[in-house]
């Protein structure tokens, strides 16, 4: 059974809003809010890690809400608002009131659910992925999730630095996936800047930019920024020579560079000065 096209992004929508009021009422609930923000961004850059590697990689499953009309972006949407926002809500709920192993597994079975609901609906494939795959890694990250906000409160040196870096990677591959949409950037090979390419290769520059800039902005000072901005507005300058960057307008880059760079001194606040 399939929905009409114009209907097949409502169930994505709908879980939106729970997800939104669940978010908005655990961050109102939280004595503890700057920690909580890090501790979000921190599940969803390891769950951006992993579905690059399970969707774009080894195409384990394909997103299909039809928000966008080029299905590989769509399919990278979808994968967004999954782990950018429905699984790492979710994890922070639970974490934040101290929720345990019951309402975990209840929490799992219901995407579990979700996810059949979704194939059912003809909004969700699967290829090689199957659903128990979907319900142990869920389970599990739920726990991860606890472990990893007990390791950010005791301040672990590689835990703060993994929390800023993600924060850092996601803002670019944000950025950067929003200006795909609207056509403005595209990575890829010098022959071949297919949306599919695109999808496989940007994420790969935004960990590389993601640590150096992470590493330089964790030192301090204006003269570690302008060393980042110039990382960055290097490699590209070098991938635009190769014809492995397209652009509509070059002061795009600059944009990116400061953006990121800004979020990236906001965030660290968070994560080092609390």
């Amino acid at each position: 059974m399939n929905l009409k096209k114009n209907k097949s992004k409502y169930p994505y929508i709908l879980l939106g809003i729970i997800h939104l009021i669940m978010l908005i009422y655990t961050f109102y609930k939280s004595k503890q809010r700057k920690k909580h923000v890090v501790l979000l961004f921190s599940f969803i850059g390891w769950a951006y890690i992993l579905d690059y590697i399970v969707i774009v990689l080894f195409q384990g499953y394909v997103y299909t809400p039809k928000f966008l009309k080029q299905k590989d972006l769509d399919n990278i949407f979808g994968s967004i608002m999954s782990q950018f926002f429905y699984v790492p809500v979710s994890a922070l709920f639970i974490t934040v009131f101290g929720l345990g192993w019951k309402v975990k597994l209840v929490f799992s079975i219901c995407y579990s659910l979700i996810e059949i609901v979704f194939i059912y609906l003809g909004i969700f494939k699967h290829n090689w992925w199957k659903t128990k795959y979907t319900f142990v890694l869920i389970f599990s990250s739920f726990f991860f999730n606890d472990r990893w906000n007990k390791m950010i409160t005791k301040e672990y040196p590689r835990m703060l630095f993994f929390s800023l870096f993600s924060f850092v990677q996601v803002t670019w591959m944000n950025i950067i996936f929003i200006l795909a949409v609207l056509r403005m950037i595209k990575y890829g090979k010098k022959h071949n800047h297919s949306w599919k390419t695109h999808i496989k290769v940007a994420p790969l520059f935004g960990l590389l930019f993601g640590y150096v800039t992470t590493s330089l902005v964790k030192t301090g000072g204006l003269l570690s920024e302008v060393k980042s901005f110039l990382f960055m507005f290097t490699i590209d300058l070098i991938l635009l020579q190769k014809r492995m960057l397209k652009t509509k307008s070059f002061i795009i880059l600059p944009f990116i560079y400061i953006t990121t760079i800004t979020s990236a001194k906001y965030f660290k606040k968070l994560v080092y000065q609390r």
